[in-house]
């Protein structure tokens, strides 16, 4: 809850909005200049860059917006900007309901950016395709990753989530696992299926770009969100969202008011869950929502 970090970095990030929108053809899309696109994906066709660079030019206008609303400051034409940039973005890379990139990572990006105004059901139905049609596998590179399980989960596909989760079959997470990873490798193949290396050279075993997994299954499998409007933890966020092939699942953080533990189990057809809120939180299990204290907390319910 430290209003510093915001202050402190405040210059840098609206010089930064201020330089996208200086770029390119049209001052509401970013569509020149180098761009990395979706780094060391796996996709057929690649995700078109505009998109990807229009997309975080949004994303970070709306988080300068909520830096600037959060520190006292007239944000009234960076709301506008962020609105027109979405905008853009709508007008040029959703034709017809779709988005002209068909990959899962632009997919993931308009979803998780709230970018695909009222195509929203249909684009979700159809990142959820893209990955049940490729043997529920991903194909998202650096860029795509880290918000591709939230994007499903988020609009109705948990299960499809889960199913990336626990893929053991290349690419995914547990292959990695399986060829006796202990960290996050650069490469999905860092090691290949034959047993041999992907390459001598930019082959990181230690890499933290997929490992942002675990930033779903901290918010999203043991629920654990933040509340911006009382952010520190001062007021938790419990959304858990289980999985009968997982079984069970904990988490715990230390925030400044103290151990914040979310924890569920099933057992046959139950749903045991296990809370330590360190100050207040309010609980959503199903459509279920209550607001408790500090203090240990017990519910069950039926799958």
């Amino acid at each position: 809850g430290d209003k510093g970090i915001l202050a402190d970095q405040f210059a840098c990030m609206k010089k930064w909005v201020d330089y996208i929108h200086a770029q390119g053809d049209d001052e509401f899309l970013w569509n020149t200049g180098h761009q990395y696109g979706d780094h060391l994906s796996l996709e057929k066709t690649e995700t078109r860059k505009d998109l990807i660079a229009t997309a975080y030019f949004a994303y970070s206008t709306k988080l300068l917006v909520k830096a600037g609303q959060v520190l006292g400051k007239a944000m009234a034409a960076y709301e506008t900007l962020y609105e027109q940039v979405a905008a853009a973005f709508r007008e040029n890379f959703i034709k017809d309901g779709r988005l002209v990139s068909d990959t899962q990572t632009a997919h993931s990006l308009a979803l998780y950016f709230d970018l695909c105004g009222e195509y929203k059901r249909d684009i979700a139905k159809n990142l959820a395709k893209l990955i049940t049609d490729n043997g529920n596998r991903l194909t998202t590179g650096f860029v795509g990753t880290p918000y591709l399980l939230h994007a499903l989960s988020q609009n109705g596909y948990a299960e499809t989530a889960y199913s990336l989760l626990l893929q053991e079959k290349f690419p995914s997470w547990l292959y990695a696992v399986n060829k006796g990873a202990t960290t996050v490798w650069e490469h999905w193949d860092g090691i290949k299926e034959d047993g041999s290396f992907w390459r001598a050279d930019m082959n990181s075993f230690n890499h933290y770009a997929y490992g942002a997994v675990a930033d779903w299954m901290y918010g999203a499998v043991c629920g654990i969100q933040t509340d911006e409007a009382a952010p520190g933890f001062e007021n938790v966020m419990l959304k858990p969202l289980p999985d009968r092939r997982l079984g069970q699942a904990q988490a715990s953080i230390e925030t400044k008011y103290g151990r914040l533990f979310s924890k569920w189990e099933i057992t046959g057809d139950t749903v045991t869950y296990e809370f330590e809120v360190p100050n207040r939180a309010v609980i959503t299990l199903g459509q279920h929502t209550c607001t408790v204290g500090r203090g240990r907390h017990s519910f069950t319910n039926t799958l």
